[in-house]
């Protein structure tokens, strides 16, 4: 039902005509195949959506979202993101260390309100820096940017050890496993 939705917002004008929803199951099938190839690659229908080349004039979603190359450009827009993130996480870094070098405390730069560090890479610094105190502080806001976007996670891999990630560290907000959409091969298209 997302697939379908986050379709249709895109300003497709395509109707159901001869085909059926199995279409959108389909299209989770190669959603969930993308999980179960690769782990690190999330199961976001928005997001595998919208990285689709979609012509709003020529659209079918047979061709659009339930096949391999909707599979290749979802893992495409992960890795790319994920070097975004990386690249943003390594200047936020570099940034606290050389103001460090230049003098500053650790606590002062990273309990400062730069607007040019996020709390992810505050929280960062404070792990690696084995300041308890500081992790504390800056694990819930790193929490809630990593629930804004999950591949933080892929990015911070760097810098973190798996159990020092904020998300395996909160026992109050774990995910429950979602299970796979039914989807039949011997099904027809049409």
């Amino acid at each position: 039902m997302r697939i379908q939705v986050a379709y249709k917002r895109r300003g497709i004008r395509w109707e159901d005509g001869c085909s059926t929803s199995r279409v959108w199951t389909a299209a989770a099938m190669t959603l969930w195949q993308c999980r179960l190839d690769d782990p690190d690659v999330p199961v976001d229908p928005e997001l595998f959506v919208a990285s689709q080349p979609i012509s709003r004039h020529a659209a079918d979603p047979w061709a659009d979202l339930a096949c391999e190359r909707a599979a290749q450009q979802y893992r495409k827009r992960i890795r790319r993101i994920v070097r975004q993130l990386k690249t943003e996480l390594d200047r936020e870094i570099r940034l606290v260390e050389r103001m460090i070098r230049e003098g500053r405390s650790l606590d002062a730069v990273v309990l400062d309100r730069n607007s040019r560090l996020s709390p992810m890479s505050r929280y960062i610094v404070a792990q690696r820096a084995d300041r308890p105190d500081l992790v504390e502080r800056w694990s819930g806001d790193a929490l809630d940017q990593h629930d804004c976007c999950p591949l933080y996670r892929n990015a911070a891999r760097g810098y973190l050890a798996a159990d020092e990630y904020p998300a395996d560290r909160s026992p109050v907000r774990t995910t429950l496993p979602v299970p796979p959409p039914t989807y039949s091969p011997a099904s027809s298209r049409n």
